[in-house]
């Protein structure tokens, strides 16, 4: 079976290579210390949070590490006090949104959009008829629509953020796949964005480490909820993941991967032709529209028939909106590009493009 849902992107060296820093990280720990046996958020991952922070561009305070990027987005729902309000999404968004606030009982608006993600009026237009109380967003290389916002159209969102007073929850996932990027809210608009970010996509999702830069006026909160959803984060894969960011290993690898990723994106875009939508060139995932005589559902049975298994559009579907014709094909569940250009030819063949 030919696994074109998951966006890991991965090299076959990188599991020797995670290994490695996870031995040195272990070796390193001062076992005679019992204090590093206590949950981390009694201190034990401060030094790692400044040296994050340091990364970020953000002051310590601001920085804080989670259990990966999911982890980061629930945890910045729940300190920015968004459970039971209504937040807005585009139209399609990210299946996590959508699965985290339904846990909360969250409502969620869906926003139309464009080839660079939410259209401002749009927003404007939901906060007009109802009280909105924060916004999900994924500016640089959307999941799954692998589209790019520009500054002009960041700053129009930040304009209604602050208008109606909304939390902005910025996902940057995929933020590597397009390093020419304009810049994301959490500098445009750091009193009210919560910024996330993990190295499940830049590296791989065995690293367990995100981030979060929270607005300075939550800052008191972060604790509380990240104590309460983990007893805190595992300091050696912390530990092995700062030191990878420090020493160059995550730029190489984020370097290959844009090569990589543009190979791919090419040859998903030559196979397929025009039913792929407008994205980032250097995107492991590709938005494809389906003919009128298919639907999305029966697109991935036949698929799945044929022995490739792709993601259907009603996984990023928001509540209300009809699912549209199209599917996710995500390049990053096989190591080996041969088998993505086998699979990509199947799809061909179903969708007759």
């Amino acid at each position: 079976m030919i696994d074109l849902v998951w966006n890991f992107p991965l090299f076959a060296e990188q599991g020797a290579e995670w290994q490695g820093y996870l031995r040195r990280a272990v070796e390193e720990l001062a076992v005679e210390d019992a204090r590093l046996l206590r949950p981390s958020f009694r201190g034990g991952d401060a030094g790692l949070r400044v040296r994050a922070a340091k990364w970020l561009g953000v002051a310590p305070e601001r920085a804080w590490m989670v259990c990966g990027g999911h982890h980061g987005t629930l945890v910045s729902l729940l300190v920015a006090g968004l459970g039971g309000k209504t937040i807005a999404v585009e139209e399609i968004t990210y299946t996590a949104m959508l699965e985290q606030a339904q846990m909360l009982g969250i409502k969620l608006v869906a926003c139309a959009f464009d080839g660079e993600g939410m259209k401002p009026e749009a927003l404007r237009a939901a906060c007009e008829r109802e009280k909105v109380s924060g916004v999900f967003l994924m500016p640089t290389v959307h999941n799954p629509l692998g589209i790019v916002a520009g500054l002009e159209r960041r700053l129009a969102i930040v304009e209604v953020a602050r208008e109606f007073d909304l939390i902005v929850i910025e996902d940057d996932a995929y933020g590597f796949m397009e390093p020419d990027a304009a810049a994301n809210y959490a500098v445009l608009a750091p009193e009210r964005t919560f910024y996330v970010r993990g190295l499940s996509k830049n590296y791989a999702p065995q690293t367990r480490t995100g981030f979060v830069v929270c607005p300075e006026r939550f800052v008191g909160e972060m604790e509380n909820v990240i104590r309460n959803t983990t007893t805190g984060t595992s300091l050696v894969h912390n530990a092995a993941a700062v030191r990878l960011i420090e020493d160059g290993t995550l730029e190489r690898v984020i370097a290959e991967k844009l090569v990589e990723g543009a190979g791919r994106n090419a040859l998903g875009r030559e196979i397929l032709g025009d039913a792929v939508g407008v994205g980032a060139r250097c995107a492991w995932h590709l938005w494809v529209s389906l003919p009128e005589r298919l639907t999305a559902t029966e697109a991935q049975r036949i698929c799945l028939e044929r022995g490739v298994m792709v993601s259907g559009a009603a996984g990023f579907t928001a509540p209300g909106v009809e699912v549209p014709r199209a599917l996710r094909i995500g390049m990053g569940g096989e190591v080996e590009r041969s088998r993505v250009e086998e699979g990509l030819g199947i799809v061909a063949a179903v969708i007759g493009s």
